[in-house]
């Protein structure tokens, strides 16, 4: 076999191993002298195989932390997930309205997505009716406007988001994305509330 074709085949061997395992490119480059010195040390570190590997890390990385946020996220906001409806003086705090006591009907728990984001719904039944007093606050509420109060016919509707920018009720922190919905019936005691995070 001539030196040519000995040469030949030693460059096709150091193109493959670049390709495909760039350390054994850098040791045969070295053994045959045939890439100088600063290219070889380039040539191995800027290898197609190491920048897929580099960049699976980093894409790794990046799917771990934000699970792991997700996770640490869930598992700090679950502590009021079940109870939020139970602390009488946060709702009239956050509604502007006094509810009577409260009590689960039915209870539908909302799936955490990645950022830690979840919706719970709950069906309440007051033990007692609302006032008249409570639904000529509500009225007001609703003819003043800018505070999360509509009414639909007999429906009473309250929805707000704060968070992230947007305003937040007294007493709630801002560092947290909340959201609150309930709507009522005059003359029902059914109350069904969404709450959760976005």
């Amino acid at each position: 076999m001539n030196d040519k074709t000995v040469n030949c085949a030693r460059w096709v061997a150091l193109v493959v191993c670049w390709f495909m395992f760039s350390p054994l490119f850098y040791c045969l480059s070295r053994k045959w002298e045939m890439v100088g010195r600063k290219k070889r040390i380039w040539l191995s570190v800027f290898s197609p195989n190491l920048i897929i590997l580099f960049l699976l890390f980093v894409i790794l990385f990046f799917v771990f932390a934000a699970n792991l946020l997700g996770i640490m996220t869930w598992i700090y906001n679950s502590v009021d997930r079940l109870h939020v409806y139970e602390d009488a003086e946060r709702m009239e705090r956050i509604t502007g309205i006094a509810f009577p006591e409260l009590t689960l009907v039915e209870y539908k728990k909302g799936e955490a997505n990645w950022m830690g984001g979840y919706e719970d719904k709950f069906v309440l039944e007051m033990k007692e009716d609302l006032p008249e007093s409570a639904y000529h606050r509500l009225d007001s509420l609703v003819e003043c406007g800018g505070n999360h109060w509509r009414k639909s016919d007999n429906m009473y509707i309250y929805s707000n988001m704060w968070g992230n920018g947007e305003p937040t009720p007294n007493g709630e922190d801002p560092e947290i994305d909340r959201f609150l919905e309930i709507s009522l019936q005059k003359g029902n005691r059914t109350v069904n509330i969404s709450w959760g995070m976005w």
